[in-house]
């Protein structure tokens, strides 16, 4: 780092204290269990200081980025030259009036699927064991067993890269397929979510009957990211990787699952390049043998865009993005 690098990293750790980790290893912070350090790892304790951190990374010029629970992401081994931000503190409150909830996008989701469950809020049963924060939630679209975040979100606040608020209405924020076009580039701070009554004691039934349906088929002894790739019109992303004799692929310490070939798992110490290498085979052995290029789900932090190169689909080549 040069002096003037230097001063700003020192500047940060003594404004925000002891919210504020230089050179913290992300591997603590992921699913994967994997990722080198970030410059920088801080927990905003307002929206006040959220504002006041992306506000001097955008006049330094340097990159920042939101990290939840780390469940979808994979962090390279060199880590971040950056700022990661948790929004657990500054974003992290449930609010009710009847059957709406202002939700905040640090809340992590078995939290907000809790809160349902015991006011007879029903709507959200299908998120049910999915990992991650409501922010990431809705990020990606997140959804199963036929229901999305995006069909009950009224509106979404959040942040532009210059920390200036701004509120956008679920159809501005284009929710499709595990995408949500309008909220690329945006730091999110929390929804609005329209619920249905329900009663709770039929919520825990049906969450229970969800989680069991997850542990019977999932794998969930070893460190994961969830499901790898998207799901391709009309198939299934797993079914394409079995099909191609994917189960059980290894590189390093990472491998596909046996259990369900859409995930691959951190079995023996393995590195984000060991996990990279492996999501690049499978696409490749999937297209070789059906003609489908497997889009990821992951989100890749730390990554260089000559490696991001590696996954994007060949010319011609139909993907599971549809």
């Amino acid at each position: 780092m040069t002096k003037a690098e230097t001063t700003f990293w020192q500047l940060l750790k003594r404004r925000f204290g002891a919210s504020c980790w230089l050179n913290e290893p992300l591997w603590r912070h992921t699913a994967y269990r994997v990722g080198g350090p970030a410059d920088a790892f801080i927990k905003p304790a307002t929206l006040q200081d959220l504002q006041e951190v992306i506000h001097w990374c955008y006049r330094e010029g340097v990159p920042f980025q939101v990290l939840g629970k780390g469940a979808n992401v994979l962090v390279h081994d060199r880590g971040y030259r950056g700022v990661i931000l948790s929004l657990e503190t500054c974003c992290g409150d449930i609010r009710r009036k009847g059957r709406v909830l202002t939700v905040g996008a640090g809340v992590p989701v078995q939290k907000l699927v809790a809160y349902c469950e015991e006011r007879g809020l029903a709507g959200l049963q299908f998120m049910s064991g999915i990992p991650g924060t409501v922010g990431g939630a809705l990020m990606m679209n997140a959804g199963a067993f036929g229901g999305e975040i995006g069909d009950r979100v009224l509106w979404v606040e959040a942040l532009n890269r210059q920390g200036r608020r701004r509120r956008i209405s679920r159809e501005q924020a284009g929710f499709g397929y595990r995408r949500a076009t309008g909220l690329r580039g945006l730091v999110l701070l929390g929804c609005r979510l329209h619920l249905e009554e329900g009663s709770p004691d039929q919520l825990r039934q049906q969450r229970q009957a969800i989680v069991l349906r997850r542990e019977k088929n999932q794998p969930l002894d070893y460190p994961s990211c969830g499901s790898v790739f998207k799901r391709p019109p009309g198939e299934y992303a797993g079914r394409l990787i079995e099909r191609a004799g994917g189960k059980g692929l290894r590189v390093g310490g990472a491998m596909v699952s046996p259990k369900h070939a859409n995930f691959i798992l951190n079995v023996a110490g393995a590195t984000a390049r060991d996990i990279f290498h492996l999501i690049v085979t499978v696409q490749q052995r999937v297209y070789r043998q059906t003609g489908v290029w497997l889009a990821p789900e992951v989100k890749f932090i730390g990554f260089s865009e000559q490696e991001l190169q590696q996954l994007e689909k060949p010319e011609n080549g139909t993907t599971s993005e549809g």
